[in-house]
């Protein structure tokens, strides 16, 4: 199972690498804003602000010349898109290669546009964290992210005993971290681009390894600070690490009171102290100066300008319905199974429903699995951790709805940063489900959809960033009017290399797709030999 494992993990971190080289220049979610504050950081050394900092200049002058994202915002539209691009002249193609590929003749310099930098809300660790690899930022980033994969393989390979010698338990939550970027292909447009997340996925793989050593070796007030630092540089990433912060904390209390009732919840509050100041000295700067500049803690920009007109309550009352309330929760599931990249082009809602069925039936295998055991055990750990993270979302849905009525544009894709602890869930799953007969091949179908989908999908996006196909006003991929020879591939290929690297990308493709299918394989061969309603579980 461990050489399973590797070979997925090989297969992912190559297949990132195989989604950044085909991917264009501000293709990736929030691509500019990001590039934007890490170059003013660079460049000025100062964070940037929220109310103040702006979209570099490079951005702009890129546009000019290349083509760009397919507009999100009904405000922006740019001079190309990809299809009028490509059906330009030659001279406005040529300008195009020479944005994209050549070096400038000097070295850019943070330049502010008039366009708003809406990335500089969040903390500025990840931005500064990128300063150094100015030139490498996608790869870098994405390096934080696999990181995660492999720490989070790490905790499990360390800090899960086995259970009178078995270690079957430990085996299949490797193999559920190093294959879920298989079995969730969001985690590559989410993961594979230049974008905080990354961070913050390694910073919780992190926060895993070192919550679940304590549980096998006792707290020490060592631990407890080294803790405190982690979720420190967590909460100076992204503000979701405060609920994570926050379920964690309920975690080890409740665990300190079913053991020991008061008296251990006291002896707890030690180290409670001392995590929390740890975090309050790192960290806690950034949230007093957003308090103080805009009354939100989290600095929140749809948050402070649901204040500005006169708060939630007010918002709800206004615009609150049952069909937006409805419209989010299919978006939260969708865009965790798929949320593409920031064209926003999409498949057909009924390709996405057996990706939001596998991920429905992950979540009730896990929670069979572990319904036995106390919710204090750390069996239940991923749900003390994400639990309050989704309570966020649902916090951050009402204000959305609150400011436009709309509850759609928020995704589960920020689910992918907690892969290390959910990894280890989906392991727990995918043993319940192959150890019987009808959940085996209903896992096993759905697999292979997930294999198949990401294989279209990934073809998809390059007809796309290729002018061939392009987005319907409905944000649906809408094919040409007469299709090119060979379904398109040589001069999809052709043309991408105007604006990526598609032959870097089709031998990474192809290697990590060949060596994700050998860990699949691998992992098949060995459950393969468990017998069917086998009752080894987590549960006994």
């Amino acid at each position: 199972m461990r050489v399973a494992a590797g070979c997925l993990l090989a297969g992912a971190a190559i297949l990132g690498a195989a989604h950044i080289a085909l991917l264009p220049p501000w293709e990736g979610f929030d691509e500019e804003a990001h590039y934007s504050s890490v170059q003013q950081i660079a460049h000025r050394r100062e964070v940037p602000d929220r109310t103040t900092a702006r979209i570099s200049q490079v951005v702009v002058d890129y546009a000019g010349s290349a083509p760009m994202r397919y507009p999100v915002e009904r405000r922006v539209i740019w001079p190309f898109t990809y299809r009028s691009f490509f059906e330009a002249t030659d001279d406005v193609v040529a300008r195009g290669r020479l944005a994209a590929h050549a070096a400038p003749p000097e070295a850019r310099g943070y330049v502010p546009s008039a366009r708003w930098n809406w990335e500089s809300q969040h903390p500025p660790l990840y931005h500064a964290a990128l300063v150094p690899a100015l030139f490498v930022l996608r790869s870098v980033s994405y390096l934080f992210a696999w990181l995660a994969l492999l720490i989070g393989i790490g905790a499990c390979a360390g800090t899960f005993p086995p259970r009178n010698g078995d270690t079957t338990d430990r085996n299949w939550s490797i193999l559920g971290i190093a294959a879920w970027p298989v079995l969730f292909p969001g985690w590559f447009p989410e993961m594979a681009r230049l974008g905080n997340d990354s961070l913050c996925a390694l910073v919780a793989a992190a926060v895993w390894w070192m919550t679940r050593r304590t549980l096998r070796e006792g707290p020490t007030l060592r631990r407890t600070a080294a803790l405190g630092v982690v979720l420190a540089l967590g909460w100076l990433s992204k503000a979701l690490f405060v609920p994570i912060t926050a379920g964690l904390l309920a975690f080890w209390l409740a665990r300190a009171w079913r053991h020991g009732g008061l008296r251990a919840v006291l002896a707890l509050a030690p180290h409670v102290g001392v995590a929390g100041a740890v975090i309050a000295v790192i960290a806690g700067w950034w949230y007093v100066d957003r308090w103080h500049r805009y009354g939100a803690t989290f600095g929140m920009n749809e948050l402070v300008a649901l204040q500005e007109r006169g708060g939630l309550v007010a918002g709800l009352h206004q615009h609150f319905t049952i069909g937006a309330l409805g419209r989010f929760l299919a978006s939260f599931v969708s865009r965790f199974a798929w949320p593409g990249t920031w064209s926003l082009a999409r498949p057909e809602y009924v390709s996405l429903v057996p990706l939001v069925l596998l991920v429905v039936v992950a979540a009730a295998a896990y929670l069979w699995v572990v319904r036995r055991s106390r919710v204090t055990e750390p069996e239940w750990l991923p749900v003390w951790l994400v639990a309050p993270l989704v309570l966020g979302f649902g916090q951050h849905m009402l204000v959305r709805i609150a400011l436009t009525g709309e509850g759609s544009g928020f995704g589960g894709y920020y689910l992918h940063l907690l892969v290390a602890p959910l990894g280890a869930a989906l392991g727990f799953a995918i043993s319940f489900c192959w150890r019987r007969k009808a959940t085996r091949a209903l896992w096993i179908a759905l697999s292979l959809y997930s294999v198949v989908f990401a294989i279209a999908m990934s073809w998809a996006q390059v007809l796309l960033f290729a002018g061939i196909l392009s987005r319907s006003d409905a944000r649906f991929y809408a094919g040409p009017e007469r299709w090119p020879a060979l379904f398109g591939v040589p001069e999809a290929l052709g043309r991408l290399a105007v604006i990526a690297f598609p032959a870097i990308g089709a031998v990474a493709w192809l290697v990590g797709g060949a060596l994700a299918l050998a860990g699949l394989l691998g992992a098949y061969r060995t459950a393969a030999a468990l017998p069917l309603d086998d009752a080894r579980t987590v549960e006994n």
